[in-house]
């Protein structure tokens, strides 16, 4: 007498992991880093835009951004400093200089820089986030 395994009908069971966008990026990002009241932001792009505009009802949060795109970054900087309180809260930097002597502890890397940011000296290990992969 053997024993088999029954099958189970149907599909088999698999967790499929799906791609990221904007708005479920936002929603890993809020679970993980609720607590953390500045952000570093390295390049804007629609998942970082997207972060902004979420954590901008928090006004305890500062912003600390730079891109290697200067018009990018004066779009944003106009769109974003026209809000109030953004005297308070929105600080725009150079790129040269902000992992190498970065204002905050964690900074959100655009996709599109994520490997010049990678290359560059970190020796204050700050954490360096890739929205797409969190």
């Amino acid at each position: 007498m053997t024993t088999e395994t029954k099958k189970k009908r149907g599909r088999p069971s698999s967790k499929v992991k799906l791609k990221h966008n904007p708005k479920t990026a936002k929603e890993d990002f809020f679970k993980k880093y609720k607590d953390v009241t500045g952000f570093g932001i390295y390049g804007i792009d629609d998942f970082t835009k997207e972060i902004i505009e979420h954590l901008w009802n928090n006004p305890e949060i500062t912003f600390y951004v730079t891109d290697e795109n200067n018009s990018r970054l004066a779009n944003m900087n106009r769109y974003f400093g026209q809000r109030s309180f953004s005297m308070y809260r929105w600080n725009v930097f150079p790129p040269s200089g902000f992992i190498e002597e970065p204002p905050v502890d964690i900074i959100l890397v655009a996709k599109d820089n994520y490997e010049s940011v990678l290359k560059r000296p970190n020796p204050y290990g700050v954490k360096l986030l890739l929205l797409e992969e969190i």
